[in-house]
């Protein structure tokens, strides 16, 4: 498991082509750094840049689990709604 721990929000999932079934139950990846996840968004990005972009956030350094960063989409038009 890489170093660099990211979870995939609820948005993710409803507004691009990107399938839960395609992620373990917890929808999580492990990258080796930040650089390498920001890579991954960069590449899923190309798959659905009309529609809006995903886009990688530090997680608050008061989150007391073991994830560095949460992939949101922010759409291109309407109302950016935070994911629980």
């Amino acid at each position: 498991m890489g170093d660099y721990i990211v979870e995939l929000k609820d948005s993710v999932f409803r507004e691009t082509p990107l399938s839960e079934v395609d992620f373990d139950e917890d929808r999580r990846l492990a990258f080796d750094s930040k650089a390498d996840a920001e890579e991954w968004v960069t590449e899923r990005n190309r798959e659905h840049a009309s529609r809006g972009q995903l886009t990688l956030h530090t997680a608050h350094p008061a989150d007391t689990s073991d994830i560095d960063a949460y992939v949101v989409f922010q759409p291109v038009k309407g109302v950016w709604v935070l994911d629980s």
